[in-house]
């Protein structure tokens, strides 16, 4: 099993990351046509010279290089004439600079590669919820050449992807450290969210004020035993999945800095993580790249647009958000400590295929997180944190974000 591991664009990405068991990089434009599954807010900003740059050096280091085009909504512009235009330029120009890889969630988008650049291996994005045998063998008989499996739905349920690699001949991937709610009943909008907050010609100019992830993250801190239910895999557990015949295990997240990419690389090549499981994580916390001072201006200029939010109020949001990401306690981990090696054996019940996926009558997850789980700051302070989220959300529900 080989790792698939994201760019993030910046200077010193090749030098601090360990590729012994990587095949694969991926990474997209901060924005495009066609958009994908970051708002263009988290994405670093880089020109096309430069996308050919990493390009030829992933492959002097034998590395496939993938570009998303991950976006699960074009708003229909793939079926007019411009909409086609921009697609076939686009797929020009990653020709152009060897691309090896395109990742794509809509099936036009895919059927239109396989026929006029048959020189690209296509994979299907996990923005297309595969989630059974069924679906896999859709992708799989549209012309993908690997499928990335639904996280959220079948990375506990062992007995399903049994099914999907039975049934498949082609390359299987998952995710292994993103932290979304189990089963997550927003995934396919929160990946339209992301599309339309980074396409270039959409008519929210970028703006991204995310309901989706402040609502997600929410209900995961406040009750931390739901990251423990969640699609988490431990670099002690990809193991589990290797002998399903899953092929590749990807990882999260391009909008990291260099330094904590490179401690996730590690943890999953080295197949072992001794720490926080947060540290592996991606979230409110200092591994995402914007929290660097020098790119508070651009999240100001994506989020403080008067025709889109009242601005006086987002600034006040910003600011606070700040003042959270600037307390150590919580820009490390937001304030969880998941003892990684105390979760040793956790993965067995459902590579056993014990969990009915019924959590009220069973407690399985809980025993280990009152083990493995502890707040770094008293529960009132967390709570405090956490009632600043609710408030944020509260404020998008009744309008006062967006009326003056």
């Amino acid at each position: 099993m080989k790792l698939t591991i994201p760019l993030n664009w910046a200077d010193d990405y090749f030098d601090k990351i360990d590729f012994s068991q990587t095949e694969e990089i991926y990474a997209k434009l901060g924005n495009d046509v066609i958009g994908g599954g970051r708002p263009s807010l988290t994405s670093p900003t880089i020109k096309k010279e430069r996308v050919k740059e990493f390009v030829d050096e992933a492959h002097r280091r034998n590395l496939k290089f993938n570009y998303l085009i991950n976006a699960t909504c074009f708003d229909n512009l793939e079926t007019t004439k411009k909409g086609y235009k921009q697609l076939r330029e686009l797929f020009d120009w990653l020709s152009e600079i060897k691309v090896d890889i395109i990742t794509v969630s809509l099936p036009m988008i895919l059927e239109i590669i396989k026929k006029n650049y048959p020189h690209f291996s296509v994979s299907a994005s996990v923005q297309t919820r595969i989630d059974c045998a069924e679906k896999a063998k859709y992708w799989e008989d549209l012309g993908a050449d690997k499928i990335n499996i639904s996280y959220v739905d079948v990375n506990k349920n062992f007995d399903e992807i049994r099914r999907i690699r039975k049934q498949s001949k082609i390359q299987l991937q998952t995710i292994a450290n993103l932290m979304c709610v189990n089963r997550c009943a927003n995934v396919t909008l929160h990946g339209n969210y992301n599309a339309h907050s980074s396409q270039c010609n959409h008519i929210s100019k970028g703006f991204s004020f995310d309901y989706y992830f402040f609502s997600c993250t929410e209900k995961l801190l406040s009750n931390p035993v739901e990251i423990l239910k969640s699609a988490f895999i431990r670099p002690e557990d990809i193991h589990l999945y290797e002998e399903l015949g899953v092929d590749n295990i990807k990882l999260v997240e391009r909008t990291m800095t260099t330094d904590h990419l490179a401690r996730i690389v590690k943890a999953y090549t080295d197949r072992s993580y001794d720490g926080n499981m947060m540290d592996l994580i991606h979230g409110l916390s200092k591994y995402i790249i914007y929290n660097k001072q020098n790119l508070t201006k651009k999240v100001e200029e994506f989020i403080l647009q008067a025709s889109f939010i009242n601005v006086f109020k987002a600034k006040k949001i910003i600011d606070k958000l700040n003042e959270i990401r600037n307390d150590s306690t919580f820009n490390q981990c937001f304030d969880l400590y998941i003892d990684n090696k105390k979760l040793d054996g956790f993965m067995k019940y459902f590579a056993n295929g014990k969990c009915v996926r019924d959590c009220n009558e069973c407690d399985y997850c809980d025993k280990f997180a009152q083990t493995a789980i502890q707040l770094l700051v008293n529960e009132d302070k967390h709570e405090d944190k956490m009632n600043e989220l609710r408030n944020l959300k509260t404020q998008m529900l009744n309008g006062e974000l967006f009326l003056v």
